[in-house]
């Protein structure tokens, strides 16, 4: 008897761009029923899942483009960048990308507020005592909102996805759901530049997978690139948001399903 694995993707970002140059995010799908075993659907899932681990680097490499980090003002706090409009989707993934140069060991804070309920100022990143996921220890498919871990590195992504499916459902009286988002450095400070990428999904089902979390599935509706400038840096500030640089909020909005972005600078 011959067993079939399931869609499975990997995402990996380009990373062989110039110091101070970020690579794109590239998804690699091991499509449905590419794989075969005689054994069982887990060990033809395996077999899909040891390609897409020993193939996404090369094919983010090849398929990825390098773009360069910048920033707008000469006072950059006082520039609030035009609203940007999203189509209809369930899912969103803010991913916090910096290149070479930008600084080492970036953190998030992002969450929900404005709701009057409990997901209010529960912010997702390193050290502020509300876990990885609300609720915790829960998977992405379950999560209201989840952060993908902790990346210390000098180079990388962070990410943050919100399940609006989930919080409509759970939460039928809701009518918009903002998401704020913020960050500083840990370890250290270089140029502060980097892209927050927000990208949104519709059906499908959200998994984690390493410092990202990719929908399996689903499809793709925006793909929104912004770079913004953090010049804060300390390694006591995980316990107050307005002690690290505002980036911007995400409002959705239920009876359309549809979104808006305001960048500030």
């Amino acid at each position: 008897m011959e067993y079939y694995n399931i869609e499975k993707s990997l995402t990996a970002a380009k990373n062989d761009c110039a110091a101070g140059v970020i690579g794109t995010s590239v998804t690699l799908t091991a499509t449905a029923n590419q794989f075969v075993s005689t054994v069982s659907v887990a060990d033809a899932n395996a077999k899909a899942e040891a390609w897409l681990a020993a193939n996404a680097q090369a094919y983010a490499n090849n398929a990825g483009t390098c773009r360069a980090t910048a920033w707008r003002g000469a006072n950059p706090s006082c520039v609030i960048e035009p609203t940007t409009t999203l189509s209809a989707f369930n899912y969103m993934v803010v991913r916090y990308k910096w290149a070479l140069g930008a600084g080492v060991d970036f953190d998030t804070y992002t969450g929900i507020i404005n709701t009057g309920t409990s997901l209010d100022k529960k912010w997702m990143g390193w050290n502020h005592d509300f876990d990885n996921e609300i609720p915790k220890n829960t998977s992405a498919e379950n999560s209201y909102i989840m952060w993908a871990g902790d990346n210390r590195n000098a180079n990388g992504v962070e990410s943050c996805m919100v399940n609006f499916s989930k919080i409509t459902n759970d939460y039928p009286t809701l009518n918009t759901i903002q998401v704020r988002m913020a960050g500083s450095w840990y370890t250290s400070l270089g140029t502060g530049n980097i892209d927050v990428e927000i990208t949104t999904y519709k059906d499908g089902k959200m998994v984690k997978s390493g410092y990202d979390i990719i929908n399996v599935g689903g499809t793709q509706v925006d793909q929104k690139t912004f770079s913004k400038s953090v010049r804060i840096q300390g390694q006591n500030l995980h316990k107050n948001i307005e002690s690290v640089t505002n980036i911007g909020y995400i409002t959705y909005t239920k009876d359309s399903s549809t979104g808006k972005i305001v960048i500030q600078y």
